[in-house]
């Protein structure tokens, strides 16, 4: 299904249309277990087109619906459900030892992990956030990290900083999670609630439903 917006959009504006095709997904009866989003762009008419399949080999993806949020992919491709376990598997003993390390659930940082990265060591946004945990440099120097393409490091500042905005936030994991993705003065400005961030407000309930969810498994 295309979703053609005329002119071209510019990159600071990609949600918008990401928020049409959304909306357009929604309305649908039914999904599959998760929706590459596309695009593509025609030099020659300025046009960006939105599709649930490749136009052609300058299609692109961007996205991803899992039936109930739109994921903007900053990683690359989206992964499948079982490269995704599979990716989250070889992960585990270094997620359980960095977790255990800090003080911060496994089932945490396994969830902020896949939301942040779908488990994808090498994943760079457009705004600089890299690896596993999306880390911003400047985030990760505070703990003296700064190779963030390595696993280990990128787990261990972002398990550390995680632990840190859990205490200054008194244990409220919804908090420290809004905090994770707006930063902590955002959420003291907020009157230390969720700010009102079109992107905390959907970030938050991804992590916290993937976080219950882990902590379900055995």
């Amino acid at each position: 299904m295309p979703f053609d917006l005329t002119p071209a959009l510019p990159a600071a504006r990609l949600f918008a249309p990401l928020a049409l095709a959304y909306a357009l997904l929604a309305a649908a009866p039914t999904h599959a277990a998760t929706t590459d989003i596309y695009s593509t762009y025609d030099a020659g008419s300025s046009t960006r087109t939105y599709s649930d399949h490749p136009i052609n080999r300058n299609s692109r993806i961007i996205a991803v619906f899992d039936g109930r949020q739109l994921w903007p992919r900053s990683g690359g491709a989206p992964v499948t459900t079982a490269e995704l376990i599979a990716r989250r598997t070889e992960l585990e003993p270094l997620v359980q030892r960095i977790a255990s390390a800090h003080g911060v659930h496994a089932a945490l940082l396994k969830a902020v992990i896949e939301v942040e990265s779908g488990f994808n060591a090498r994943a760079l946004s457009p705004k600089g956030a890299m690896g596993l945990m999306q880390l911003m440099p400047a985030t990760a120097a505070r703990y003296g990290r700064f190779n963030l393409y390595t696993p280990e490091e990128n787990l261990d500042a972002g398990a550390h900083y995680l632990h840190d905005l859990l205490a200054m936030f008194d244990g409220n994991v919804r908090l420290a999670v809004a905090a994770y993705n707006a930063g902590e003065n955002a959420v003291i400005r907020s009157g230390r609630k969720v700010p009102a961030y079109a992107e905390t407000q959907r970030y938050v309930p991804m992590v916290l439903e993937r976080y219950n969810r882990f902590q379900a498994q055995p």
